[in-house]
């Protein structure tokens, strides 16, 4: 069989059969022996079993197992891997999700003979939760001995199996508190359950609920016997009584405490469970905020945006669930106050009747302690569950708070996201100059890949249009790429037509200059379609000049502290309103909205075009061949851009 503890709900839900849950106790015991007897063929584990004390000796007990067991540990960054060490199968997955545990499991299975459940039938159902809809939560705890008697035993010729036992209710709190939610929390609070438990764990309860049967039966007995006179009948009860009520007294103190130990655990379970879902619900909402939305799908953002009205309502019904936690606690414990008011010295009224002239001598001398202690603790645990309660009723405020502020912001974004998605910031741009839907500009500083970003995508775009590149950075770099760039003052004086031509410039372009050749390349529009004039950051006077002009500017940085210290100032220096901004960042390091940020550009207003380092644009440089032939770069550029 398969074991699992902190992964042990997964383990189960995907190997009904085969799968156990349990804790790291039970593991630690289990390790070191034969799995021959015990049953326990693999262990799985992951990083949170590695936690605490229980880790450590987990850790110890995994050196010393028993060379039988696998013990398979699934992890998911990379600095958990070395949390555990010896004799153990890791496996990194990409989450630690229900699917991605269940497909690790299966290479296990395939691999190792697997044994998988059995049940002792027989007349002792005490190895089985009362409680079919509880899931058992534990592992086996106990085997036992086959009996010689024909009546209750089955006779195996097989090895020993395990006989699987119910999780005590204690086990079974804490596993519901991480995987359950707070109706089988309440179930655990019911008066028969706790009796049941109590019966079937504590040998103490068992001798007095049995000596209370014994005694009423005796009552019975004496009562029916006409044999005895009155007078000797009257104080044979009474005798029997005071005893009685002394088993009473035993039954109800430990009734009470585990009455009281219940609710300590069921308020800690509970405490755990609205922790962690006012986590998950606080997650939520930053995720609704987060900058990465604006460029998701927009049909992603209705959904996200869908989610935080989902929120509110969650958290309206765990606030009710609270209440009805608290309401189910004050109900058992009113109820096994009043069973404790039992005040007569038998189980037969008759019988009481006539013996309530001495009623004080049969009420348990323990029932004021017990009842003001049951009383005391229940009014603790009101206040925590207070405490609880206005946990969530902050978290409430806050959502009802978001959508009060952001309903104008959520709808401005749903507007605008739609148009950056559809990759169209283009259109918000006022077509006033007949060059302008052509012209487009990059701007990044020398040695920043600003070169091969301009050149490949030219040549990409080329491919569908007549395109044009004007270099005029003056330490042009279109050589190193295989690239025969003719002179601006050839181009100037010569028309010429080519299917993609690249000219080099130099940087002394004055401002009457770059107006005679916006003049000349207008002339040139009916045979060029695309116009990409690219330009060094510092040329910030050219590059004011030309973007009257241009549809877009596309500002480039390797993502490098000095690639984006020498374009900074360009872009703050930039001021036209109307033109398209795009920031390319070659391979970030970091989040792209970090990194668009240090430029001083607001995410809202411009597109973001993320490149990966690629090698084959490298292996065209030293080669000196055209990136944009390359089917793997064209492909890269092709789905950047778009």
């Amino acid at each position: 069989m398969i074991y699992g503890a902190s992964l042990g709900a997964f383990v189960k839900k995907s190997m009904p059969d085969k799968g156990f849950q349990t804790n790291s106790q039970k593991l630690i015991e289990l390790l070191p022996i034969d799995p021959a007897v015990t049953q326990m063929d693999v262990v799985v584990l992951g990083p949170k079993d590695m936690g605490g004390s229980k880790g450590k000796a987990l850790r110890e007990a995994i050196l010393k197992k028993h060379d039988a067991i696998d013990v398979v540990y699934l992890y998911q960054k990379d600095a958990e891997a070395d949390l555990v060490e010896g004799d153990v199968q890791k496996t990194q997955l990409i989450k630690l999700s229900f699917d991605y545990v269940v497909g690790a499991l299966q290479s296990v299975i395939q691999n190792k003979s697997i044994s998988g459940k059995h049940r002792i039938e027989s007349g002792d159902t005490r190895g089985y939760s009362y409680d079919a809809e509880q899931e058992e939560q534990a592992a086996p705890e106990s085997w036992r001995d086959e009996e010689e008697d024909d009546s209750q035993s089955l006779v195996y010729e097989e090895p020993p199996v395990v006989l699987e036992t119910a999780a005590g209710l204690e086990a079974r709190l804490e596993a519901i508190g991480k995987f359950s939610g707070f109706d089988a929390l309440k179930k655990q609070m019911d008066k028969e359950t706790i009796q049941y438990e109590l019966k079937h764990e504590n040998v103490q309860y068992a001798e007095a609920v049995n000596m209370l049967e014994e005694l009423d039966a005796q009552i019975a007995k004496v009562f029916k016997d006409s044999t005895i006179p009155p007078d000797m009948r009257f104080e044979q009860l009474r005798q029997i009584g005071v005893n009685r009520a002394a088993y009473k007294g035993i039954e109800n103190g430990l009734l009470a405490d585990k009455l009281a130990s219940v609710m300590d655990l069921v308020v800690q379970s509970a405490e755990e469970a609205v922790d962690a879902r006012i986590r998950q619900m606080r997650d939520a909402l930053d995720t609704i905020t987060s900058t990465r939305l604006l460029y998701e799908d927009y049909g992603k953002l209705q959904e996200l945006v869908d989610a935080r009205m989902s929120v509110q309502m969650d958290l309206m019904e765990l606030s009710k669930e609270i209440i009805e936690m608290y309401q189910a606690m004050d109900l058992s414990v009113n109820e096994l106050i009043d069973q404790f008011q039992d005040k007569g010295p038998s189980g037969y009224p008759y019988v009481n009747d006539i013996l309530q002239p001495l009623e004080p001598l049969f009420i348990p001398q323990n029932m004021a302690a017990i009842t003001s202690r049951l009383l005391s603790d229940l009014n603790r645990n009101k206040v925590t569950f207070s405490i609880i309660e206005e946990k969530v009723k902050s978290v409430v405020n806050l959502v009802f708070k978001l959508c009060e502020e952001d309903a104008t912001i959520i709808e401005y974004q749903q507007k605008l996201i739609k148009l950056l998605q559809a990759q169209r910031i283009e259109d918000v741009v006022i077509v006033d100059h007949v060059i302008k839907n052509s012209l487009r500009l990059f701007v990044g500083p020398s040695n920043t890949g600003r070169t091969a970003t301009a050149l490949t995508w030219s040549g990409v775009v080329s491919r569908r249009q007549n395109t044009l590149l004007l270099d005029l950075t003056g330490n042009t770099k279109l050589g190193q790429y295989g690239v025969e760039a003719v002179s601006l003052a050839t181009f100037l004086e010569q028309r010429l037509e080519q299917p993609f031509l690249c000219v080099a410039g130099g940087s002394d372009i004055d401002l009457e200059q770059a107006e005679g050749m916006v003049a000349e390349l207008k002339l040139r529009l009916n045979y060029y379609a695309h116009i990409h004039v690219l330009l060094d950051a510092s040329q910030t006077e050219l590059l004011s000049k030309l973007a009257p002009s241009a549809l877009s500017v596309h500002f480039i940085t390797d993502c490098t502290p000095r690639g984006t210290e020498l374009l900074k100032p360009a872009v703050e220096s930039f001021q036209e309103p109307n033109i398209a901004q795009k920031v390319i960042l070659i391979d970030p390091p970091v989040d792209p909205m970090r990194m668009v940020q240090d430029l001083s550009i607001d995410p809202l207003l411009a597109k973001v075009i993320v490149l990966p380092r690629s090698q084959h644009i490298r292996a065209c440089s030293l080669n000196r061949v055209k990136p944009f032939e390359s089917k793997e770069v064209a492909d890269i550029f092709e789905e950047a851009f778009r």
